[in-house]
C-alpha cells in the first residue's frame, strides 16, 4: 500500500512539473488538387440519379424520409451553387458552366462500382468547348429519428404557464456527398472524395407530429450544409493553412522556466531574450534547449530558413531523436511551403 502511495505522490509530482510547452503554428499547405494549367474551361454536372419515393407515409419515420426525399433535389441544387460560388473566384477559368443533368448516362455495375460514361463526358465537353468536368457522383441523406415522452410549459386561458405531457422528438441527418473531377480526354478521375455533414435538430409538442411542424428551420439548416459541401470540394483546389503544435523546453534551468512566464503573458521579446541568453549555457542540453525555442520562435513568425538554423544548432548541440525530429520536420514544411507558394503565384482568388 505504501509503495502505491509513492508512486501516485511521484506521479502526481510529475504531472505538475511539464517540461514543455504546446504552442500552435500554421503551415501553409499546397492544396489537395493540383490541376493542369491547361484546364480553363469547366463544366458542373448532376449525376445523381433521381428516383421517384414509393415509401407509404405511414408512420413519423416515412414522413421524415419523405420530406428528406423532398428536400434532396434543392439540396443538390444547393451543393452544386456553393462548388459554382467557389469556382468563380479562381481566375484560372475562363469559363465555368452548369450542365444539364446527364445522370441516365451512368450506369450501375454493382453496389460499389459505376461504369464512368468517358465517351459521352467526352463528346459534352467537345460540345461545349471544355476541359474537365466537375461533377456531383453521390448524394444521400438518412435521419435517425427518437421520439420520447417530455413535458413542456402551456398558456391556459387565462394566460397562466403550465407543464403539460409532451413529445420531444430528435431528428439526427446525416447527408453524404460524393465529387469528383472528370478529364474525359485523358479518361482520368483528378479527384474524388465525400464529404459528410451532420443536423441535429430537437423539438417538442403536444404530438411527435405538432412537434416536428415546429422544426421550421431544417430545410434551411440542410440546404446551408449542402452548400457548404460544395464549397468545400472548390477549395480543394488552393492552399489551406493547417494547425501544427510544437512543443517548447520551460524546464532545466531559471531562465527557461523564467521565458514560461513570459509565453503564457504573450511577451515573446521577453522569452527570446532570456533564450539567447541561455544559448551560451556551459550545459550542452540547456544549450540546445534554448536553441530548439528560438527554431520554433521563427517558425511562428514563419521564418523558415532562420528557424532552420536554429534547429541545425540545437543538434548540433544536443544530438537526440527529438530535435533530428524537427528538424526533419522543417525541412519537409520548407518544401511544402514552397509548393504551396507556387500555387499561390498561379491561383489568384478574388475577394467575393
Amino acid at each position: 500500500m505504501r509503495s502505491i502511495l509513492q508512486f501516485l505522490g511521484l506521479m502526481l509530482l510529475l504531472s505538475g512539473c511539464k517540461s514543455t510547452h504546446l504552442v500552435t503554428v500554421y503551415s501553409l499547405e499546397p492544396a489537395p488538387v493540383e490541376l493542369s494549367k491547361n484546364i480553363k474551361r469547366i463544366g458542373i454536372i448532376n449525376e445523381v440519379q433521381t428516383t421517384a419515393n414509393k415509401e407509404q407515409i405511414e408512420s413519423l419515420e416515412a414522413f421524415v424520409a419523405a420530406t428528406d426525399h423532398q428536400w434532396s433535389k434543392e439540396g443538390k441544387e444547393a451543393a452544386i451553387e456553393g462548388l459554382l460560388v467557389e469556382l468563380s473566384k479562381d481566375k484560372r477559368f475562363d469559363t465555368i458552366l452548369i450542365l444539364k443533368s446527364t445522370s441516365e448516362n451512368w450506369k450501375q455495375k454493382s453496389t460499389a462500382e459505376i461504369e464512368i460514361p468517358w465517351k459521352s463526358l467526352e463528346e459534352l465537353c467537345v460540345a461545349n468547348n471544355l476541359d474537365a468536368i466537375f461533377s456531383l457522383a453521390f448524394y444521400k441523406t438518412d435521419t435517425r429519428v427518437t421520439n420520447k415522452k417530455s413535458s413542456m410549459e402551456e398558456l391556459d386561458l387565462l394566460r397562466v404557464k403550465n407543464m403539460v405531457d409532451a413529445r420531444e422528438i430528435t431528428l439526427e441527418t446525416l447527408i453524404e456527398n460524393g465529387w469528383r473531377i472528370y478529364d474525359p480526354f485523358e479518361k482520368k478521375v483528378l479527384d474524388e472524395i465525400r464529404i459528410n455533414e451532420e443536423i441535429v435538430i430537437q423539438a417538442k409538442g403536444e404530438n411527435a407530429m405538432n412537434a416536428l411542424r415546429s422544426m421550421t428551420d431544417r430545410s434551411d439548416s440542410m440546404l446551408l450544409k449542402s452548400k457548404g459541401s460544395g464549397s468545400a470540394f472548390g477549395m480543394r483546389l488552393k492552399p489551406y493553412s493547417k494547425a501544427i503544435q510544437r512543443e517548447i523546453y520551460t524546464n532545466g534551468s531559471e531562465k527557461l522556466s523564467q521565458a514560461k512566464d513570459a509565453i503564457q503573458e504573450e511577451n515573446w521579446l521577453e522569452a527570446a531574450r532570456l533564450w539567447q541568453l541561455e544559448t551560451t549555457n556551459e550545459k550542452a542540453k540547456i544549450k540546445a534547449m534554448a536553441c530548439h525555442n528560438m527554431a520554433v520562435l521563427y517558425e511562428i513568425k514563419n521564418d523558415l530558413p532562420k528557424a532552420m538554423e536554429w534547429a541545425i544548432l540545437a543538434q548540433s548541440y544536443f544530438k537526440d531523436k527529438n530535435n533530428t525530429a524537427y528538424l526533419e520536420a522543417l525541412k519537409q514544411r520548407s518544401v511544402q511551403n514552397g509548393l504551396a507558394e507556387e500555387q499561390l503565384e498561379n491561383i489568384v482568388y478574388l475577394n467575393k
